[in-house]
């Protein structure tokens, strides 16, 4: 099923809620952005294209619904990967995942993301952009 458009037949609107309360908005018009903070870009993967908003100090992405990102991917963890806000912008985090976490194309446990840095867990592949 492509995404861009609608979903279950509605039009989608710009702000894409996922799944549960205290989910992360995704956007797909990168200027409605405005003075938001850093975000992430989901260019490959199921919901692909869309903008993921870093608005809480942690999200965990992974395949569970309770995950602050869910990703629709059998091929991720239910909790696959951390992104934490530190003081020079975010850093990411395995979070045990079976598949690995690789930044820039290198397997890493834990690193500082800088802006345009590209990380894939799976089939979904994301670009980290700092505001």
């Amino acid at each position: 099923m492509h995404d861009d458009d609608e979903r279950d037949g509605k039009p989608q609107d710009a702000w894409d809620e996922v799944t549960n309360s205290s989910a992360i908005p995704a956007i797909r018009d990168p200027s409605l952005l405005g003075h938001r903070p850093s975000y992430l870009q989901q260019v490959e993967g199921p919901g692909a294209p869309r903008l993921l908003v870093l608005q809480k100090d942690q999200v965990v992405l992974g395949r569970s619904l309770e995950s602050d990102i869910p990703l629709a991917s059998t091929e991720i963890s239910r909790r696959h990967l951390i992104i934490r806000a530190v003081p020079e912008g975010h850093a990411c985090e395995d979070a045990g995942s079976r598949n690995g976490v690789f930044l820039n194309g290198v397997k890493i446990h834990s690193a500082s993301l800088r802006d345009g840095d590209t990380l894939q867990i799976g089939n979904v592949v994301l670009v980290y952009r700092r505001r």
